[in-house]
């Protein structure tokens, strides 16, 4: 009787632990809704001698924004105007995966040009867009940390 036991007990946990095996899913991400939309592209373009925005000061016009990419395609652009901080968003480049040119126009003399290289990346069911190389070749510029607003400086 005791023999029948002991054999009850080990089909009992073999049991268990097939039903353990097999009812996992194996690497399934159909269950997680897991996203993070490309970083945005904020630029602030400031004078570099007194650090006034742009914008701010009347030596630019948001009517005369403009953004291109190497082939000549058109990017939207948002200017936004909040608290006297006016900036240039323009996160719709983030979207476009690979490495591309920019040409961010924002008056008559005032052409930035841009490159960004962007991937997306999979990783535990996630999916994400890594900047894998942001340039402005023809100005000097910085980001903030805490905003992510890039700042240009024109002379």
């Amino acid at each position: 009787m005791l023999n029948n036991s002991v054999d009850m007990k080990k089909n009992t946990l073999f049991v268990l632990i097939l039903i353990t095996l097999f009812s996992c899913k194996n690497n399934d991400c159909s269950d997680y809704a897991c996203f993070t939309p490309p970083p945005s592209f904020i630029f602030e373009l400031v004078d570099k001698s007194t650090g006034e925005n742009l914008f701010s000061n009347g030596s630019l016009s948001p009517d005369e924004i403009r953004v291109f990419d190497e082939e000549n395609n058109r990017f939207n652009a948002s200017f936004i105007s909040e608290d006297n901080v006016n900036i240039i968003d323009v996160s719709e480049i983030g979207w476009n995966l690979g490495s591309h040119s920019y040409m961010l126009i924002a008056g008559i003399d005032l052409e930035i040009n841009i490159v960004l290289e962007i991937e997306e990346k999979n990783e535990n069911c996630c999916t994400y867009f890594e900047v894998i190389n942001f340039q402005i070749l023809n100005y000097e510029f910085s980001k903030s940390n805490t905003t992510g607003i890039i700042t240009v400086l024109i002379p």
